[in-house]
């Protein structure tokens, strides 16, 4: 695996200029030609950079209103993060220490040592050696994602949103991902025979099997896997969502039923995933921001108390048949039990 950090000191020798705003467009033009701020762009659907060229060429004397839409999906990315930019533009040379950070505990070593950790979380060896680490100074809302064959992470929410010694966990948890990607290939592809309870256990995996094995996490009925580390390494929100697990389980058993009585929809469970299961604003009375949702820690629950019970095998098998997920978190005797369908 490669690192690719080179696009964040560019940016930050932009930024750190006395006055940002200018008619001359091309230092712009030239820092989102870079390949990483062009991965960027494809994974956010821009057609073209005008937007950022927009916001950054008058990012010291912009006004939020009339700061632009990032694009269609994605609105308000470029004002959520106005005041980071702004921030990076004051002070550069803490945002260059995070960036040579990085640089340090992401190095040839750790990555390596990485990938070797990486294997024990699936059946066979992971084969993601092709694959890039890329760190931007991004404009996306994302701090950390999968796309193309690379993991991205926003030197943003570094020392925020995760610790600098909690990085690599994060790093092995999007490298989890991109095995996964590679085990099923297309999703459509996998999916296609798929049932519609088969459907909606399969969407727990991703998350759930990621922060089970990459940042030790330990919820209700699911054990952290190493008891000398800390669970939930880079997982600020699994103390809230822990907390509501009762009502999570509720909601999960709730349409397992109503999938078998045929009185739920494939429309009301995608939108049931975007307005609970995916929502960061769920607990608004106790964060105005979940950094990780409830598909995170329901996953872990669900799928990582049939590892703890059965072992790995056990659990692939529920991964490539969902509908046996069901028979063995039952068989796990953990409190709780989920409705056959």
């Amino acid at each position: 695996m490669k690192l690719r950090i080179s696009s964040i000191p560019i940016m930050l020798a932009y930024l750190s200029e006395p006055e940002t705003a200018s008619e001359n467009t091309a230092p712009l033009r030239k820092i989102f030609a870079h390949e990483d701020y062009l991965f960027e762009m494809r994974r956010y659907g821009l057609p073209s950079a005008e937007p950022l060229i927009s916001y950054f060429s008058h990012l010291q004397s912009i006004k939020e209103e009339d700061i632009p839409d990032l694009s269609d999906q994605r609105k308000s990315a470029l004002r959520d993060k106005h005041i980071l930019w702004l921030d990076c533009a004051s002070h550069p040379q803490k945002y260059y220490n995070r960036y040579e950070k990085v640089k340090h505990i992401l190095c040839e070593e750790s990555i390596q040592n990485l990938q070797h950790r990486l294997s024990a979380a699936f059946l066979h060896k992971a084969s993601i050696n092709d694959a890039d680490i890329i760190s931007t100074l991004s404009f996306g809302p994302s701090f950390g994602y999968v796309y193309e064959n690379a993991l991205h992470l926003d030197l943003f929410g570094m020392e925020d949103i995760c610790t600098m010694e909690e990085l690599p966990c994060i790093v092995l948890h999007e490298m989890h991902h991109l095995q996964i990607q590679k085990l099923i290939g297309s999703y459509h592809s996998f999916t296609r025979n798929f049932s519609l309870l088969d459907d909606y256990i399969f969407r727990f995996t991703g998350e759930g099997l990621a922060i089970k094995f990459c940042n030790n996490a330990e919820g209700i009925v699911s054990k952290r896997i190493d008891a000398h580390l800390n669970a939930n390494i880079g997982l600020p929100a699994m103390p809230i969502l822990n907390q509501h697990f009762t009502e999570h389980f509720h909601l999960f058993n709730d349409t397992v039923k109503r999938i078998g009585q045929n009185s739920i929809s494939a429309g009301e469970i995608e939108e049931q995933f975007r307005s609970y299961w995916w929502n960061p604003h769920l607990y608004q009375d106790e964060t105005d921001f979940l950094a990780q949702t409830p598909i995170y820690s329901f996953g872990n629950e669900i799928f990582g108390c049939i590892f703890d019970s059965f072992g790995m095998e056990t659990m692939y098998e529920c991964f490539y048949h969902p509908n046996k997920t069901i028979e063995y978190f039952n068989k796990a005797n953990c409190g709780y039990r989920i409705s056959e369908t």
